[in-house]
């Protein structure tokens, strides 16, 4: 019955670009972010960074949002004007769409951070470490940029899988999958006693 209502209207464009596209593009920036380091061997701006992923995230949501009410109010999509349609309240329309173009504009001068950003961070951003994130995975032991063929001369030995976090007796939260495996101790209770400990008390 909802289709009925909303077919063809601004809440098909809003909910469309809110949910495939919006998720598209946070993936590519997220994945830009991640490899960076690896790819340049330098690190990007974080203050920079955490600006533009909140301009862009609220304003996203600026842009986008207010679209569903226009799908609401009735409005189709594909129309260049909807001043001849009398169910369709104008003022409250133009109000909107005046709102929406503002946002819209704030969210593209917010990719000129990122584009900034990334540029910036090419030739004057700080060396990056071999591992930044903290992972385990294999790609991250290797040297930032890699050389040729990612490893040099020497293939890494891999020991274990890679989501060894929070391992029990482990010195750090992580254990990448080049670190050879060993025989954590287990972490006895304050009522877990062995035979030789009750021997010593008694």
């Amino acid at each position: 019955p909802v289709d009925i209502q909303l077919h063809d209207t601004y809440f098909v464009v809003a909910h469309f670009h809110m949910v495939m596209g919006s998720a598209a593009l946070f993936a590519l920036y997220a994945g830009v972010y991640h490899w960076f380091p690896k790819m340049f061997g330098r690190m990007m701006n974080e203050k920079l960074g955490k600006l533009h992923f909140w301009l862009t995230f609220i304003g996203i949501y600026f842009v986008f949002f207010p679209m569903h009410y226009l799908g609401f109010m009735g409005v189709p999509r594909r129309y260049y004007a909807f001043d001849q349609f009398q169910f369709i309240p104008q003022a409250s329309v133009n109000n909107l769409n005046l709102f929406i173009s503002v946002a819209a504009i704030l969210v593209g001068f917010a990719q000129l951070l990122f584009l900034v950003n990334f540029l910036w961070s090419v030739f004057k951003g700080p060396k990056a470490d071999r591992n930044p994130w903290k992972a385990n995975t294999l790609e991250w032991q290797a040297p930032s940029p890699p050389p040729h063929g990612n490893w040099g001369e020497e293939l890494p030995v891999v020991y274990r899988w890679p989501y060894d976090y929070s391992v029990p007796g482990a010195a750090e939260d992580f254990i990448p999958q080049t670190v050879p495996s060993v025989s954590a101790k287990p972490v006895k209770s304050d009522g877990d006693e062995s035979d030789s400990d009750r021997g010593q008390k008694t």
